[in-house]
């Protein structure tokens, strides 16, 4: 596991007896201590020369934690096998984008909040179901079966009508408070009559795991010098936000806390378009 900590507060990781546990030094005593679903992300503010680039922490599904404080103000937590669950995310080729996580957070009596995150690689194959088999729009002579097999999912189709454009896109959504929309994939593009064939895989990136320790009230614009979705991007497989530029929005894994959807467009110019689409599941 490796630890990158932008706290005072050390923080330390330990086995014993086959469990394993966190400990925070120094943090004093606790108003409270939750466990629940991280999520890191990151978006622009304002376009042109005046555009910033901003992160921000939210947590989800919070419960509370069993922690015990020592005479010495240290906290521990046992992390339990249980709850653990890979992370998923991704970096736009914009810099914009999302991490999900395990995450802790502790509520000191004096002084700022502290998270701990906990981003882990998947270890299991995934595994990929549909809500329905077939996108058909009404009146246009399209039709797409979409399946699931070995994990993948296979959209095969045709469409006869002479359109401007058709489009299998997938749309990964984290349901954050900015980019409400999700983000969008486009696994196929037909333009005029032909035939659709489109097949995908999620993404399960091999990674060392990782642990973060931030202070949620620091974030913020990317020039501050504070933690953000920039600072831990290259731990997970690319080297800076200037590869994506080239390469297109990079994926670091599919999953948990992530609403998907795949859905066919077709589209007859002058902005008018018509849609169906289905719900994905991956677990």
């Amino acid at each position: 596991m490796r630890i990158t900590s932008y706290v005072k507060n050390p923080i330390v990781h330990y086995a014993d007896n086959g469990r394993e546990y966190f400990t925070v030094h120094t943090i004093g005593p606790l108003k409270g201590a939750f466990t629940g679903r991280g999520i890191i992300y990151s978006w622009v503010d304002q376009v042109g020369e005046n555009s910033t680039m901003n992160s921000q922490f939210e947590m989800r599904e919070m419960t509370p934690v069993r922690h015990v404080v020592d005479e010495s103000s240290k906290i521990t937590i046992e992390l339990d096998a249980k709850s653990r669950f890979p992370g998923s995310g991704i970096v736009s080729s914009t810099g914009e984008g999302y991490a999900i996580g395990l995450a802790f957070k502790f509520e000191p009596t004096k002084g700022r909040n502290i998270v701990l995150m906990l981003i882990s690689p998947r270890s299991s194959p995934l595994n990929v179901s549909v809500e329905k088999s077939v996108l058909a729009i009404p009146n246009e002579e399209s039709r797409v079966i979409v399946t699931t097999d070995g994990g993948k999912l296979r959209c095969l189709g045709e469409i006869s009508d002479q359109l401007k454009r058709a489009r299998i896109v997938l749309n990964r959504n984290p349901r954050l408070p900015v980019y409400r929309a999700g983000f969008n994939e486009t696994l196929f593009e037909l333009k005029g009559r032909g035939k659709i064939s489109a097949v995908w895989k999620p993404v399960a990136r091999s990674f060392e795991e990782l642990l973060l320790a931030f202070y949620p009230s620091s974030m913020g614009s990317f020039d501050s010098g504070s933690m953000g979705l920039h600072k831990i991007a290259n731990y997970f497989g690319f080297n800076s936000f200037s590869d994506t530029r080239k390469l297109g929005d990079f994926i670091i894994g599919d999953g948990v806390g992530v609403n998907y959807t795949v859905r066919l467009e077709l589209g007859r110019g002058l902005g008018r378009r018509a849609v169906d689409q289905t719900k994905l599941t991956i677990n």
